[in-house]
């Protein structure tokens, strides 16, 4: 069975890889930050030719390291 999410700009999308879009929205931020975190390989990327996809589990394990817990 494929797994579905619903992101926020209220499109269904499968489970798998996000294009940048996808995965700024699945995060809350830019699409530039995400151009940003990519170039400072801050989030891994997977390249196919000239487009990029993210995988959104390996992108949110990536960000986790970047946590600050409160005091």
């Amino acid at each position: 069975m494929t797994e579905v999410h619903r992101n926020s700009s209220q499109t269904l999308v499968q489970s798998g890889l996000f294009n940048r879009k996808q995965i700024a929205d699945y995060i809350g931020v830019s699409e530039r930050t995400v151009s940003n975190m990519v170039r400072q390989r801050r989030i891994p990327v997977i390249k196919f030719g000239g487009s990029v996809r993210f995988d959104p589990i390996r992108v949110r394990s990536a960000l986790d390291k970047y946590e600050i817990e409160a005091i």
